[in-house]
């Protein structure tokens, strides 16, 4: 049975290899079948077999047109004030009139204050001030700065004792020089016209003094007064409420947060300009921004710039203004704009359909010596045609390009010279004949 089954062995491993063989055949005769529909390419005028004949193409010439030159930058919209309302005194929050989103005119009452205690003290200020005025003697209506101390009845009198004081001396003196009286009488006078002296000084020192209290009086009571209109909190400009930071019955120290507001409008444009070009930035230039929040497009000017780079990065900031009437735009949006450096700047273009994009390389084809020569380029910008597609439209070139013959004309496409780009599946070594 060994034997018999060794003798058998052979012919099962050759048919094995015969259907084998037959498997692999059949997907090679597709591929050639294939291979055999292609179109036979035509023999060329030179008589060289397999060399497929020139084609004609049209073309056209590379132009240099007014493209504006623009830098693309990245920004931010920012508001252009920013407040943190706080209390300005100690005490209970009694009402909170706005929330996140509301919008607030300049003066518009937005948070108040327990004003009760803040009154009281109001009100004894000016009960002492008015006790510092009748000390003082002052008439209805007249004010402390306004008060003449020479004026008051206790200098008036000071002054009139000073002088009957000051005439009995004179006569004293004029006695004694005629021996009518005696050198006591004199001296007693004397005496009497140094204390109406020292009476008027002490005068005129106390009214200064009472002047000075009310003074005092007076502005602890306009103090007063302030505390009082102070527990009504407003909004410094016209904007919206951002953030709430405060709540009905919180008791509030001096200082504490109570609403964040934003002016919006308008907005400041806040872009970051590298600092290879932060000498071509002037104010005045024309800034075209789109934000990415899909807010309509931006179309602004540079109002100001820094004067100084960024110590971080170096970077170049500018601003400009946004208006913003309707609260369409929000501050914080991230920006892409366009800084129009030279908006009538010659740039070499050519027509959309003149440029070949394969495996993320750009070319074109330049007419050369009757020939279709393959050149690599960079590509800047694209546009549409513009109003009534007069013109076709445009695509920027970076690189350089030699220009082609004038627009009309024709020239022979050789595949030898501008490999395929259609598929990876074609052959390299055969000239491709399929239409661009």
């Amino acid at each position: 049975m060994l034997n018999q089954s060794h003798a058998q062995g052979p012919p099962r491993r050759a048919r094995a290899r015969r259907f084998f063989a037959a498997a692999l055949a059949a997907p090679l005769a597709l591929a050639l079948a294939a291979c055999a529909r292609e179109p036979q390419a035509p023999p060329s005028p030179s008589g060289e077999p397999g060399a497929a004949a020139p084609r004609e193409v049209k073309v056209a010439a590379a132009s240099r047109e007014t493209w504006a030159r623009t830098l693309r930058v990245t920004g931010e919209l920012e508001p252009a004030e920013t407040a943190t309302l706080t209390s300005p005194l100690s005490g209970r929050l009694t009402e909170l009139a706005v929330d996140v989103g509301t919008r607030v005119t300049r003066g518009q009452v937005i948070a108040r204050l327990d004003r009760r205690d803040f009154e009281l003290e109001a009100a004894r200020a000016l009960a002492n001030a008015r006790v510092a005025r009748a000390a003082l003697g002052l008439a209805p209506g007249m004010t402390a700065i306004a008060f003449d101390p020479e004026q008051s009845p206790v200098v008036r009198e000071a002054r009139v004792v000073l002088e009957q004081a000051g005439r009995e001396h004179g006569r004293q003196v004029q006695l004694l020089q005629g021996g009518a009286t005696t050198q006591s009488a004199l001296d007693a006078s004397a005496s009497e016209l140094a204390a109406a002296e020292s009476r008027l000084a002490a005068a005129r020192e106390t009214l200064a003094t009472r002047r000075a209290t009310l003074v005092q009086r007076e502005a602890e009571f306009a103090i007063a007064q302030q505390a009082v209109l102070d527990t009504e909190i407003a909004s410094p400009f016209d904007g919206v409420v951002a953030q709430r930071l405060a709540g009905t019955g919180d008791y509030l120290a001096p200082g504490s947060p109570i609403a964040r507001l934003l002016r919006d409008d308008p907005l400041r444009l806040v872009l970051s300009l590298p600092e290879q070009h932060s000498a071509a930035v002037a104010p005045g230039m024309e800034i075209r921004a789109r934000p990415d929040s899909g807010a309509p497009p931006i179309l602004t000017h540079v109002a100001r710039v820094a004067p100084a780079l960024t110590a971080a990065d170096r970077a170049l900031l500018v601003e400009a203004d946004v208006p913003n009437p309707g609260g369409v735009l929000r501050a914080g949006s991230f920006v892409r704009a366009e800084l129009v450096l030279d908006a009538a700047a010659l740039t070499l273009s050519i027509p959309p359909a003149a440029l070949v994009r394969f495996a993320g390389v750009e070319k074109v084809f330049v007419a050369k010596d009757g020939l279709a020569a393959e050149r690599q380029v960079r590509i800047g910008q694209n546009r549409g045609a513009p109003a009534g597609g007069a013109r076709r439209p445009r695509a920027r070139r970076a690189g350089r390009a030699r220009p082609g013959p004038a627009p009309g004309r024709r020239a022979p496409f050789d595949p030898r010279v501008a490999p395929c780009a259609h598929s990876s599946t074609c052959s390299s070594a055969a000239p491709c004949s399929r239409p661009w």
